[in-house]
């Protein structure tokens, strides 16, 4: 009987024990189970961040694709202006100097034809000095004796100036060929211009206050009994004005 209670004591707790092992199984395969679904996440949840982690990447990539473009676009423009600006530049730089050579043609050619006019006026002067002398009637001076005759005759003064009496070649001449550029005189005598239907060139004559001059040249307004006095300076000949004298003739 003993036995018999002993048996089915035992029986019992190994239904016990197999149960609470059942049980603790069971548990653990429970937590297991919790685990696993906490560490295993939700496909669509790894689906959503995997599209969003793409978008991103999509995103970033055109960015930098925007970037290069943007750059891209910087280095063409620049350099579209340097090359605009080197041509510009030459384009400049050929227009100055086709203006330079145009301005150095022209003016060389003024230069020539300024050379080839002041030949042709020295030529011309030349030419007119050559006739003026051959035509001109040799002044030769005749000595006057004070017992000559006696006009009255009105007087002015005029200078050696080329800008009121023209030049020859540079140089003033009288009517008659001769050469007052550097001096007012004719062999000590001064120089006088006369009407040549009074006094003949190359007369000596007597001039009251002045003493002997030669009548060398001549003048549009000098007509009659009127004489013009050769002397230096044009503040003499302000000064000389016009005075009555009396000439004495050879």
């Amino acid at each position: 009987m003993i036995m018999h209670s002993l048996k089915y004591m035992m029986t019992l707790l190994l239904m016990a024990v197999g149960t609470f092992a059942f049980a603790a199984t069971a548990d653990a395969a429970q937590i297991g189970i919790g685990t696993e679904q906490k560490i295993v996440q939700n496909p669509l949840e790894l689906e959503r961040k995997a599209i969003e982690q793409e978008r991103q990447q999509q995103i970033e990539q055109e960015k930098r694709l925007a970037e290069q473009k943007r750059i891209a676009e910087e280095k063409r423009v620049a350099e579209a202006k340097r090359i605009a600006e080197e041509k510009r530049a030459a384009e400049e730089k050929a227009e100055r100097e086709q203006a330079e050579r145009e301005a150095k043609a022209e003016r060389l050619a003024e230069e020539k034809r300024v050379a080839a006019e002041q030949a042709r006026q020295e030529e011309a002067k030349r030419q007119a000095v050559a006739a003026k002398k051959q035509s001109a009637p040799t002044a030769t001076a005749t000595p006057v004796s004070t017992a000559g005759r006696s006009i009255q005759a009105e007087s002015t003064a005029y200078t050696n100036d080329a800008a009121d009496n023209g030049s020859y070649g540079g140089r003033v001449l009288t009517a008659t060929g001769h050469d007052v550029t550097d001096s007012i005189y004719y062999n000590g005598m001064r120089i006088i211009a006369v009407d040549p239907a009074v006094i003949p060139l190359g007369t000596v004559v007597q001039i009251e206050g002045v003493g002997q001059a030669i009548a060398l040249d001549t003048g549009g307004r000098i007509k009659g009994n009127i004489v013009d006095l050769l002397v230096d300076t044009k503040d003499e000949a302000i000064n000389w004005g016009r005075r009555h004298i009396t000439i004495t003739l050879p």
